[in-house]
């Protein structure tokens, strides 16, 4: 354990990316829903439903920042358990670390 400390930590981080990304995508699926509701709802409901919207995008932004935060602090300890030469497979993290990237640009 001692010796992968850095790939481990690595290794969880990158899945905590990968999921604050997915939960950011859904409340971000949420507010677009919401949205789209808006425009065929009477006009006194849709101050209600713009400001859920709002909430739910004020929530996606907080996920994603929290992720890209996540990517970036696993990348930081990828490099230092190259620089190091840690016993475990590498190769795992900059997969993960490409999918992280990949995702951003999928539309909800």
């Amino acid at each position: 354990m001692g010796k992968r400390k850095c790939f481990i930590i690595s290794l969880l981080l990158v899945i905590g990316a990968l999921a604050s990304n997915s939960v950011s995508e859904r409340y971000l699926s949420k507010s677009t829903m919401l949205l789209a509701r808006s425009l065929t709802i009477p006009e006194p409901d849709k101050t209600e439903t713009k400001v859920q919207s709002d909430k739910f995008s004020h929530k996606s932004s907080i996920f994603y920042y929290s992720g890209l935060g996540l990517a970036i602090l696993s990348l930081a300890l990828w490099i230092v358990s190259e620089v190091r030469r840690e016993p475990a497979w590498r190769l795992i993290i900059p997969i993960l670390l490409c999918l992280y990237l990949v995702l951003q640009f999928i539309v909800v």
